[in-house]
């Protein structure tokens, strides 16, 4: 099976969107030998910054990049010219971020990870917003569309019932760094980022969207009981961060909360697997793979009990209301209170290795073998 992809979500600092692609292309190749995936980059500028960023495999290769002003200007508009005039021969081209270009005789995939620019405009960025709006009008391209939940499934089948015959849920995995029982993070390289023990822990997007303004303020009220905690935020800024900074200025500024940015995943899996809680009261999520991952490494979950996020977690996280800075501070606090209880966090880390990339890429060969037959 000849396999397009556009690998634009590869690029750069990997987003959801980003390590989803990665570990569904590494898996399908390991998987299946008769498999060749052709990474299609549009608007990336360098063609080796994509073939750096794809996993390394024979069966992986990439083609030269697309101009985004192609997309804007002519895909987006009209049905020429096809991906496989530049892939080449391809049986089914996937779009991991809605969008899918025109197309011959290759069947059509499309993954939309969530509709949150329709169910939540408020929480996402008029960019992001305009350039989710513009991707799924191709969305007719797709004879097949992959959702991570039953959550965005209902949603699609809410908002856009035309598509709701297509939609079928493959559920993410979690990455091998966070299953593999490793060591915290060595005391220099926490001494460099400023980290104290003990700590709490979010990974995410700085922004509105993953609540991290409520987070702050929860903490502040956490610190009045456990005054020795700290938390430690990793993840990029986005639109919106600067007015949280603005308003949440004096924690910052302490020594309470250290921003470290975006890391490496084996450090941010170090840092996860140290802290005595993860803190996670995102008010959107189509799937939620930050605190399943923290599960699998072995460390207690606090979530917001909003979206797709109990889906995702089951049983194995304590869950707030967004919006409720006592219980969410509540809630952190206990945590800085004595050791976790080993059998439950025992319980979530195997309830968390079930999602594995091996049985999201399985389930996904079936989606690609659906869409071909379609068209037989």
């Amino acid at each position: 099976m000849d396999v397009g992809v556009d690998a634009t979500s590869l690029v750069g600092p990997r987003s959801g969107v980003g390590q989803t692609a990665f570990g569904l292309i590494e898996a399908l190749v390991q998987l299946d030998e008769g498999l060749e995936v052709v990474a299609l980059p549009i608007g990336a500028r360098s063609g080796a910054k994509v073939r750096r960023a794809l996993p390394q495999h024979p069966h992986v290769r990439s083609v030269r990049a697309i101009p985004s002003r192609v997309v804007d200007s002519v895909w987006s508009r009209t049905e020429w010219p096809p991906a496989e005039l530049f892939c080449g021969r391809l049986d089914v081209f996937w779009g991991p971020n809605v969008f899918v270009p025109p197309l011959v005789k290759a069947a059509g995939v499309a993954t939309i990870h969530d509709l949150a620019f329709i169910e939540a405009p408020e929480l996402i960025a008029d960019e992001d917003r305009r350039r989710t709006e513009r991707a799924l009008k191709t969305i007719s391209r797709a004879n097949r569309i992959v959702v991570p939940s039953e959550f965005v499934a209902h949603s699609v089948e809410r908002y856009l019932p035309g598509e709701a015959q297509r939609v079928r849920v493959v559920r993410p995995g979690v990455r091998r760094v966070f299953r593999e029982r490793g060591s915290v993070l060595t005391a220099p390289r926490r001494r460099a980022l400023g980290i104290d023990d003990p700590y709490a822990v979010f990974v995410g997007d700085l922004g509105p969207r993953k609540n991290v303004e409520t987070l702050l303020r929860a903490f502040e009220m956490a610190r009045t009981v456990h005054p020795e905690a700290q938390l430690v935020l990793i993840g990029r800024p986005q639109p919106g961060w600067d007015v949280i900074a603005e308003r949440c200025a004096r924690i910052i500024a302490s020594d309470a909360v250290r921003v470290v940015g975006y890391l490496p995943d084996e450090e941010v899996a170090a840092i996860v697997r140290g802290a005595r809680v993860f803190c996670y009261p995102s008010r959107y999520e189509g799937f939620g793979i930050t605190p399943l991952e923290a599960m699998v490494a072995g460390t207690p979950v606090i979530a917001a009990k909003t979206s797709a996020l109990p889906e995702t977690l089951g049983d194995h996280a304590r869950f707030v209301h967004p919006d409720d800075v006592e219980s969410i501070a509540s809630a952190i606090a206990d945590h800085f209170d004595g050791e976790p209880d080993a059998a439950e966090l025992e319980s979530a880390r195997s309830y968390a290795a079930a999602f594995t990339w091996a049985d999201a890429a399985l389930t996904l060969l079936d989606v690609f073998d659906e869409a071909i037959a379609e068209l037989s």
